[in-house]
């Protein structure tokens, strides 16, 4: 179960266990009472794409361990951002090939490359959104009874 950090107006910083259907819900503050707002996490979990061997990456207080393994988080780093700007130039031919395209008119093609969409696949695209659209509009409006 993750771990939420509120923000009191009475300015009082805490921090809650909660399940993530409810993670916009306020919650009440432990010394007045009042509905305090969740912040943006200050520190993200996650996983890293390349394996480290020893502990998971974190300070183990043996210099050299960790050395390596800031190295395996700066090199797996390093790939994701190369592998980005190499996306983005793709698109960005694409789109020199294509005079009045714009970003919106990119899609993605099953090899993974990029090209302009045709015509009546964007009729279908706009749809989509629109009822992806609504769909999360309606979730937002539905309050989470009793956290299920």
């Amino acid at each position: 179960m993750p771990i939420f950090e509120f923000q009191c107006p009475c300015g009082i910083k805490f921090e809650a266990p909660g399940k993530m259907i409810a993670a916009l819900k306020p919650r009440p503050c432990p010394e007045c009472g009042q509905d305090a707002e969740r912040l943006v996490p200050s520190s993200i979990g996650g996983v890293f794409l390349q394996d480290v061997t020893g502990p998971v990456p974190q300070n183990t207080g043996v210099a050299s361990l960790d050395a390596h393994i800031d190295r395996v988080i700066g090199k797996s780093a390093e790939k994701g951002w190369k592998v980005h700007s190499n996306r983005v130039d793709e698109k960005k031919a694409v789109l020199a090939e294509n005079p009045g395209a714009t970003g919106y008119d990119l899609t993605e093609t099953p090899d993974g490359g990029f090209e302009i969409m045709p015509e009546n696949k964007r009729g279908f695209q706009d749809r989509a959104l629109a009822i992806n659209s609504l769909a999360i509009s309606s979730l937002k409006q539905v309050e989470p009874q009793d956290g299920k």
